[in-house]
């Protein structure tokens, strides 16, 4: 069974986050109803809101007199003019991960048949490649890299490193010693000689949201690239205009 919407929405994409989340619904007996889908315990809404340009997964409860609570915003992505197809369908992926948790429903994780990733032996850096430099600069990280493949069946970078690479970089910003910044930084200057335009984009974007209201960090960030005047002012020019990149900022900051 597909479910549809029966109403109109602004943003063209909804067809694809609810194209997405239909095994979910499906496996877990929802039924549309109007612009609702819902089970014997559960009221579910997706909808797109032109005021923060963002999708919204809400839900309600059924209580023990058969009404429906007030619906609740239980996640929201961030999704403006600039995304696609592609995007939406990480919507649906993510709010099905979030109609998981609320019903308390476990998924099997085959996380023993998730591979880390790989460097390109051609010598330039993809994201895929600094995603490998990262997890061995950060081991503590991989088991929740191969979880999140496991659950997501792809790798949303941006997402990954907004909840698991910015808090490790914070710690080490703000308790790291000067070997350890060292170390980091040598990655760093790495890829950004030798990344892909992607690449060199994730990385200041990932030391802006990490400096992001922590003067603490700011400062480590500075001193580890006050002798590299172009990846600096790279940073500086960047995290001027940070807060600004709505799906950047949104994803990479908590």
């Amino acid at each position: 069974m597909i479910f549809g919407c029966e109403f109109e929405l602004d943003n063209r994409y909804y067809d694809n986050v609810i194209y997405e989340m239909n095994g979910f619904l499906t496996e877990n007996n929802f039924k549309a109803d109007g612009e609702f889908f819902v089970n014997d315990t559960k009221k579910i809404s997706v909808k797109y809101d032109d005021a923060t340009q963002s999708y919204q997964l809400l839900t309600a409860t059924k209580d023990d007199e058969g009404n429906f609570g007030e619906l609740t915003i239980i996640n929201s992505w961030l999704f403006d003019d600039t995304q696609n197809a592609k995007d939406a369908t990480s919507v649906g992926i993510d709010f099905v991960v979030s109609l998981r948790k609320e019903l308390g429903i476990k998924q099997a994780r085959a996380t023993a048949s998730v591979e880390l990733p790989s460097a390109n032996k051609s010598g330039a850096m993809t994201v895929t490649g600094f995603t490998k430099k990262m997890l061995d600069v950060f081991p503590a990280i991989k088991d929740d890299y191969k979880e999140h493949i496991s659950i997501y069946g792809n790798f949303l970078y941006i997402n990954f490193f907004g909840e698991y690479l910015v808090p490790q970089l914070k710690s080490l910003f703000t308790n790291g010693n000067k070997k350890q910044v060292k170390k980091l930084y040598d990655v760093f200057e790495d890829a950004y000689v030798k990344g892909d335009r992607d690449t060199v984009n994730i990385m200041i974007a990932l030391l802006s949201a990490t400096a992001y209201n922590d003067a603490k960090c700011a400062e480590a960030i500075e001193n580890m690239l006050i002798d590299d005047n172009h990846f600096l002012q790279s940073y500086k020019s960047f995290s001027a205009t940070f807060k600004s990149s709505k799906k950047l900022f949104s994803a990479l900051v908590k």
